[in-house]
């Protein structure tokens, strides 16, 4: 095959997928359309029928709201509650039409994603460690955000309560670590960043170094505490080389954090140096306890 011929076949195959993408998202509107009229006229068990061969033309979050729609009006509540379910784990951040839906149904969403927000943002935390340890500082970043946002959009349904701490200390620990993750991503940028070339060749910038910078000594003696913490510590360095303020960005645990507070205020540095002269400065220390 020649080259006109190879790009003509090309061009051809390309614009049939795209045919073929407007023709499902025009069947799924179709669809959709057909199944909200039966909705209408009560038609229940027809458009259950309609959602069910419909579900490979896209659109699944919008077929599956009606589904709930249907499943509450014939009185199938437990089969609308794992529908539902479906829907959430799909996207913890959707939230049907107010126009649409009634105050009951929004009610059993409103349920449903609180019974699953502890498992998801649970779900959704250690994938933002994984993607913060392997340095994927971009996906950590939107990962946090999106544990942020789920714990937040729970509250709104009903504020957290006192007996939810880990939904809480989660939420704490996700706004440290995306902290810590955009304070990594913007002085890497400053690192990277061409500087102007009048002032290139006149700034000579020097990081502090630790002369002591000791961690206090983890040894629970509880078993469930015989496993990995990890948190950040942000601090403070003077012209001096003194710890002036100390931060934690996130904590690494309440029962250690107090220690390690106390120990940083002890800790002493050699100054950064700017052009050769001591500047205060800030240091980001991350800390991982494993105990012996």
């Amino acid at each position: 095959m020649n080259g006109w011929h190879w790009r003509a076949a090309a061009l051809a195959c390309a614009a049939a997928l795209v045919g073929s993408v407007e023709l499902a998202s025009a069947q799924g509107a179709d669809a959709l359309h057909q199944v909200k009229s039966m909705y209408a006229s009560a038609a229940y068990e027809d458009a259950l029928s309609a959602i069910a061969r419909a579900q490979a033309s896209g659109r699944r979050l919008e077929f599956e709201q009606y589904r709930v729609f249907c499943l509450v009006a014939l009185g199938r509540t437990a089969e609308a509650e794992k529908a539902i379910a479906s829907v959430v784990q799909t996207d913890p951040s959707f939230v049907p039409d107010a126009r649409e839906t009634s105050p009951r149904i929004r009610e059993l969403f409103a349920k449903t994603r609180r019974a699953l927000v502890p498992e998801i943002a649970h779900r959704l935390y250690l994938d933002a460690r994984e993607a913060h340890d392997r340095k994927d500082l971009a996906a950590a970043t939107a990962k946090f955000e999106s544990v942020i946002r789920l714990i937040d959009s729970a509250a709104e349904d009903k504020p957290l309560e006192a007996d939810e701490p880990l939904l809480s200390e989660l939420r704490l620990l996700a706004a440290g670590f995306l902290d810590l993750s955009r304070a990594t991503v913007a002085r890497s940028d400053t690192r990277t960043a061409p500087m102007p070339p009048s002032t290139a060749a006149s700034v000579d910038i020097i990081a502090p170094i630790p002369i002591k910078q000791d961690l206090p000594a983890w040894n629970p003696t509880e078993p469930m505490m015989r496993r990995e913490f990890r948190g950040a510590l942000r601090v403070i360095i003077s012209e001096a080389g003194r710890v002036t303020d100390a931060a934690l960005a996130p904590s690494v645990h309440p029962a250690y954090d107090r220690l390690l507070l106390a120990a940083a205020r002890t800790w002493h540095y050699q100054p950064a140096l700017r052009n050769g002269s001591p500047v205060a400065s800030e240091k980001v220390i991350e800390v991982v306890l494993k105990p012996r």
